[in-house]
């Protein structure tokens, strides 16, 4: 492929991502130390947390016996992610805990991350020390996790390789409820860009400066190469079955996802021993239209949420549409 065609190729491609804002990840502001916290020192680097969570002082109720982990997706934060959520799920006096995960350092400024860019199975172990931190510090025997896009992903690969769950005892795993919301738990093609990625490699481009350009440019990192339909990783976590025996989980998507497309590959397969609800938001409310960034912060997906973690919150709370 003659030299001056790859540039063209790269022009066309870079000026194209460039026009996809959904896909560009936004830069969180500067790291916090958590005051008062349990967390080992390299959790030091994690930014302020929303409002309702990280109260390390928090004592489980007999209502809510389990904490609660929230779980932000590629290119966020917690604070940002969570800011609604959050407090919501702590007035209905849950112990709400939220962490950041995956950090890339910025370009032009080494003092800034980006968040949920790095690797999903060092993330999926740094999650496995929050939580562990958590439930030493809560006295409860199990947490419940709650997981935007990506976080839905490191959730399950936190389940199955990093000591979640237990295959061989059921009720000794960790987690009792995973609620995922538009979870890329069979990959997507972001959009197109994996078309992309396949049309520069048939021209000849080198993969290596295909990944480099098109997930550095679009602010998605190592974590969006893990996130293509086909991944090596999203193969290995959902070979033998994709959930776990013991756990019970709500797999919620939204029929006008942009980020996770086509939107049905964020639902699991209810094969196995573990309960598995698969559901829209739109069910029973066609009229709501919220987005895959928007999920965090939409009351009806909030109502799913609660009653997903506590059944009985339906009994006395309506389900508001929008």
């Amino acid at each position: 492929m003659p030299k001056h065609s790859g540039r063209v190729a790269i022009a066309l491609a870079s000026a194209a991502l460039i026009s996809m804002g959904s896909a560009v990840a936004s830069v969180p502001s500067a790291a916090a130390d958590v005051p008062d916290s349990p967390l080992p020192a390299d959790f030091s680097d994690m930014g302020a947390a929303p409002a309702g969570a990280n109260d390390w002082s928090c004592v489980p109720t007999e209502a809510h016996p389990r904490p609660v982990v929230l779980v932000h997706g590629t290119g966020a934060d917690m604070a940002t992610t969570w800011q609604t959520m959050a407090p919501a799920l702590a007035d209905q006096g849950y112990c709400v805990y939220a962490l950041d995960y995956g950090a890339v350092q910025t370009l032009l400024d080494p003092n800034r991350v980006i968040w949920g860019l790095g690797d999903i199975a060092e993330s999926a172990g740094r999650l496995a020390t929050f939580i562990d931190t958590v439930l030493a510090s809560t006295d409860a025997e199990k947490v419940d996790i709650v997981g935007h896009s990506q976080g839905g992903t490191v959730a399950r690969q936190y389940l199955k390789f990093n000591g979640g769950a237990d295959d061989a005892n059921p009720a000794s795993s960790k987690v009792e409820n995973l609620v995922t919301l538009g979870g890329t738990n069979h990959g997507t093609n972001f959009g197109d860009i994996q078309q992309m990625y396949l049309i520069l490699a048939a021209a000849g481009l080198d993969q290596t400066i295909i990944s480099e350009m098109l997930f550095g440019l679009t602010g998605l990192g190592t974590a969006g190469r893990q996130q293509l339909i086909g991944s090596p990783l999203l193969q290995r976590l959902n070979a033998g079955g994709e959930v776990e025996p013991g756990v019970r989980y709500t797999v919620v998507g939204t029929k006008f996802d942009k980020v996770v497309t086509p939107p049905e590959r964020t639902f699991l397969d209810p094969s196995g021993s573990a309960d598995v609800h698969n559901l829209w938001v739109q069910d029973g409310c066609e009229a709501n239209a919220v987005p895959h960034q928007g999920l965090t912060f939409d009351a009806r997906v909030t109502y799913i949420v609660q009653t997903a973690l506590d059944p009985a919150y339906a009994d006395t709370h309506t389900a508001p549409c929008g």
